[in-house]
Parts: C-alpha cells; sequence; structure tokens
C-alpha cells in the first residue's frame, strides 16, 4: 500500500516531539520533519555523494503478555549512498522502547536498499532495502524479517519518512511486523 508523504508524517507525527529515543538514553534531540515537505522528485536525486539521517522509527510488537502489541520508538541512523548503483541505503534501528521503562535487547540492520531514480511516486516509493535482525526481551527473541520503503522529502532531500513492514517471529509463534519512520539529515 503507497502513502503519500503526508499521511506518513502524520502517522510518524508523535515522533517530532519525542525527546528520547530507545539507546539514546534519551538526551536525543527531537526530529523535527516539516509537514510541508513534498517528497523529492527522483529523477532529481544527486548521482553522486552521500547523505546522513537521524530520526525515530516506531513499531507495534507483540511483546505484552500472551503476544498482545505494544508501541516501541527505537533510534534510527540510515546513511544513503547516491553514487552506486545497488545497496545504496543501509542503517540500522537500535534502543526500542515501550514507554520509557521496556527496553528490547538488539537491533535491526537496514541493507541492500535501492533507490528508484524513475519512480511514480504517486504509485510508489523512492527507496526500499530489507529490515532484518533479532529484538530480545529477557529469555525471549523477536526474528524480524522485513522491508523499509520511503521517500526523500524536500528539494535537497532534506529528510526521509516511510513504512516499515513484515514478519516477526517471537514465543507466540509469527505475527505481523509494522511502523513507520521519520528522520533528518544531519550530514553529507
Amino acid at each position: 500500500m503507497r502513502m503519500n508523504a503526508a499521511v506518513v508524517l502524520a502517522l510518524c507525527g508523535w515522533l517530532t516531539g519525542c525527546g528520547a529515543g530507545g539507546g539514546s538514553g534519551g538526551d536525543a534531540g527531537p526530529v523535527v520533519v516539516p509537514a510541508d515537505l513534498d517528497v523529492t522528485d527522483p529523477r532529481t536525486l544527486p548521482t553522486t555523494g552521500r547523505a546522513t539521517y537521524d530520526g525515530y522509527m516506531r513499531a507495534e510488537l507483540p511483546t505484552g503478555d500472551d503476544g498482545s502489541r505494544e508501541n516501541y520508538l527505537a533510534d534510527l541512523r540510515m546513511e544513503v549512498n547516491f553514487a552506486t548503483g545497488f545497496d545504496q541505503i543501509r542503517g540500522q534501528a537500535t534502543g526500542f522502547e515501550a514507554g520509557g521503562a521496556r527496553r528490547l535487547g538488539g537491533a535491526l540492520t537496514i541493507s541492500g536498499g535501492d533507490v528508484y531514480r524513475d519512480t511514480d511516486t504517486s504509485a510508489a516509493y523512492t527507496f526500499d532495502g530489507a529490515l532484518n535482525g533479532t529484538l530480545t526481551d529477557g529469555s525471549d527473541d523477536y526474528l524480524i524479517d522485513a522491508e523499509i520503503e520511503g521517500d526523500f522529502l524536500g528539494a535537497d532531500q532534506t529528510a526521509v519518512g516511510g513504512l516499515v513492514f513484515g514478519d516477526i517471529t517471537g514465543p507466540e509463534g509469527i505475527d505481523i511486523f509494522d511502523g513507520t519512520f521519520a528522520a533528518d539529515r544531519v550530514a553529507d
């Protein structure tokens, strides 16, 4: 399902006021992604250089009693290599935390990401990648096999935003892994 940038930012909206991401120990600044940023025309994306984005990922995970779903927030770092022809998107989500009290160990790795310079942004996202890893809660392991899909936002790729989705396998069996992400460009 394709969502436009305004919908994704609305889903991520509560991220803009969060000062406490997961792995940062609560000292991270807020992600401020202006809601009026348009999706970057993928035909205008650079063909050289790199960009780094810092932000947050929100995910609902079945870690509650009897597999009930809980909202988690994690720190996100995403790196883009505009010059390469493949594996252009890499990164990591760490420090998954629910409500400031429950923390999960482990990390999710973004790999094998591609940028699509000829995509129709009204029908598909500008980039995607694999999102995989294992999160732990005490002795319980949660194996994530998922995807990340998103868009660059603003004329100068000021931010990124999008969706994460896939499968999570834990003590209660296989369930749906889903969420959103938003991040600001912090370096070239």
